[in-house]
């Protein structure tokens, strides 16, 4: 690590050493990093370039949503991406990089007069975390209005895809790991005039709908075709099951919620409770939507 720790000093990266992954998450859980790295969008490549020299893992974390870190943490070098935020409106033309805030460039839209992407409104993350993952509510998919992206690939080269090369699915963009967004661009429409009306009501219907205000994750497990897992998890009886600190969410059952000290290994605990219990009364097998970080849980 200390090659690493030379080159974030010689290039001016802010980096931590030890340092607590729960604080980087929306769950609020997780172990301690060796190293965290915070590099701009002209160093995050040079940064990649090293650590794969050195043959060292990492991983890239923007928002940390969606996302449990294992209790013993992380071996290897975190790449934190909440540098790479610029934001900037063309025309109908967005372009955005990969680490900014997803809340943060709906609401520059909706101050813009622009429209397209108002239901993601309420969903946590960074802009490369929901591409990545697919992103959707309200019938509304992240995918719906982007033209391309500009990554980083697994050879740390520089490279365009755009929407027609990536194979996005429900939840899902096919996109490799190793692929890190560094720029995204997106087509938008002129505002009919209720743009904010529409992303209000949005959020009205979600914070009555899902613990928005609650350290979650997200939701928990993927919704099974033509059904909903939050439904299923529902019927089980299953709102309000705790282990330790980690409890099914009263206002929706996919989202497990920190209500104190959790665990990742609680968390883990309670997923395959509710996935046992909805088995074994539905026959359907629920498949996580969360990832996991980390050595053994």
């Amino acid at each position: 690590m200390r090659l690493i720790e030379s080159f974030c000093k010689e290039n001016s990266i802010f980096y931590k050493k030890n340092e607590s992954l729960a604080k980087y998450t929306t769950l609020r859980i997780g172990g301690k990093a060796e190293i965290i790295t915070f590099p701009d969008e002209e160093k995050i490549q040079a940064l990649l370039m090293v650590i794969k020299n050195e043959g060292i893992p990492y991983y890239v974390i923007g928002g940390g949503s969606n996302l449990l870190v294992s209790d013993k943490g992380f071996r290897g070098v975190i790449i934190n991406t909440k540098k790479m935020e610029s934001i900037r409106v063309d025309g109908l033309n967005l372009i955005v990089s990969g680490g900014a805030k997803l809340g943060k460039v709906i609401a520059v839209l909706v101050k813009k007069g622009l429209s397209g992407m108002e239901g993601l409104v309420g969903i946590p993350g960074s802009v490369g975390g929901a591409i990545k993952g697919n992103a959707g509510s309200f019938g509304y998919e992240i995918k719906d209005c982007l033209k391309e992206l500009e990554i980083i690939d697994k050879d740390l080269k520089i490279k365009i895809l755009k929407k027609q090369d990536i194979n996005f699915k429900y939840r899902s963009s096919g996109l490799s790991e190793e692929y890190i967004i560094k720029t995204a661009k997106f087509n938008l429409i002129k505002d009919d005039g209720q743009g904010f009306k529409r992303m209000k009501n949005f959020l009205e219907k979600k914070t009555k709908t899902q613990p928005l205000r609650d350290r979650s994750a997200g939701c928990v497990f993927k919704n099974p075709d033509g059904n909903s897992a939050g439904y299923l998890i529902d019927k089980a009886g299953l709102k309000g099951l705790r282990v330790g600190d980690i409890v099914v969410s009263s206002i929706h059952a996919n989202y497990f919620i920190n209500v104190g000290r959790g665990k990742a290994s609680d968390f883990l605990r309670l997923m395959e409770i509710v996935k046992e219990k909805v088995f074994k009364i539905f026959s359907i097998e629920l498949q996580p939507e969360i990832k996991l970080l980390g050595g053994s849980f």
